[in-house]
């Protein structure tokens, strides 16, 4: 590694003595260091003193780095991805939020994980995204994915709103409901499984329709192939639906047609070897765990 990158959310739980100690040892490494501004911003607040770094604020200063970290929760995570998947850098996740499914290496790992990698004991993981395409355009070409999930909702409290949603041109279902998550496997783990979704490894090739309160009882998630075209229609009361990407929210007219696919480029996430899909599960959702010992 000769560069790497930093991103993060500066919180209270975020060790400022384990920042500086990996900051002299990437140091010590001859490695250049890039640091988000904003983040560097905190933490040279924190340190009241400047940080003998790189900084960048775009995405184009950052195309020659080796890997980023991302240290923070899933939220962080999940702004990181948006700016390194499209130019293809590999992001790692160290842990300094709440539940941390995405950001799975505690911080206190942080050396030793950055020891892993110059070792070359890690792996590279393809986490498919979803791309999505309006009319009229919404987002940005550049910024129109997901690395979690797509919702649609309703603009107000008060209403719910009705989706169509087709594969392939062939209608699905009609739901009428509080909204519409599409999630991918990564995401199976966030809104969905909030809303009643199904856990998917992330290796899976799908995609996970959950509604969000439906009207009907009988309506439940479902589980199709992402390699065919979602078309989503609505319509409410208000005329406007939100829709998100990863929780960045705008509001739209309901005549604005919408296709999603299985993006052709995906989100490159470093493992170590010694990661485990299904222990970050038992650790994060309590699996196997009796609650009663020790009483």
């Amino acid at each position: 590694m000769k560069s790497i990158a930093l991103f993060g959310r500066w919180t209270a739980r975020i060790d400022q003595a384990i920042l500086q100690n990996w900051l002299r040892f990437v140091r010590d490494r001859d490695i250049s260091l890039w640091v988000e501004q904003s983040f560097a911003q905190h933490w040279q607040a924190v340190e009241k003193t400047p940080l003998s770094v790189e900084l960048f604020s775009e995405r184009s200063e950052i195309t020659e780095v080796s890997l980023a970290f991302v240290i923070g929760g899933d939220g962080a995570f999940l702004e990181a991805a948006r700016v390194v998947a499209p130019i293809g850098v590999p992001l790692i996740g160290i842990h300094a939020g709440r539940l941390g499914f995405l950001t799975d290496i505690p911080q206190q790992q942080l050396i030793s994980a950055t020891e892993a990698l110059l070792s070359g004991h890690y792996s590279i993981e393809k986490r498919s995204l979803i791309a999505i395409v309006t009319e009229p355009e919404v987002f940005r070409s550049e910024e129109a994915f997901a690395l979690n999930e797509v919702v649609f909702s309703k603009a107000l409290t008060s209403e719910m709103i009705l989706l169509d949603v087709y594969l392939n041109g062939e209608l699905v279902n009609t739901y009428w409901a509080d909204g519409l998550i599409v999630s991918t496997p990564t995401g199976s783990t966030a809104y969905s499984l909030a809303c009643g979704g199904p856990i998917l490894t992330p290796s899976c090739a799908n995609f996970i329709l959950t509604p969000i309160a439906p009207h009907s009882l009988t309506v439940r998630s479902l589980v199709m192939p992402d390699n065919g075209v979602l078309t989503v229609t609505f319509r409410s009361r208000t005329g406007q639906v939100q829709i998100a990407l990863d929780g960045c929210s705008v509001t739209v007219p309901d005549h604005t047609a919408v296709a999603l696919r299985r993006a052709l480029t995906p989100l490159k996430v470093i493992k170590l070897s010694s990661y485990s899909y299904f222990q970050t599960l038992r650790d994060r959702l309590s699996w196997g765990v009796d609650r009663r010992e020790g009483l």
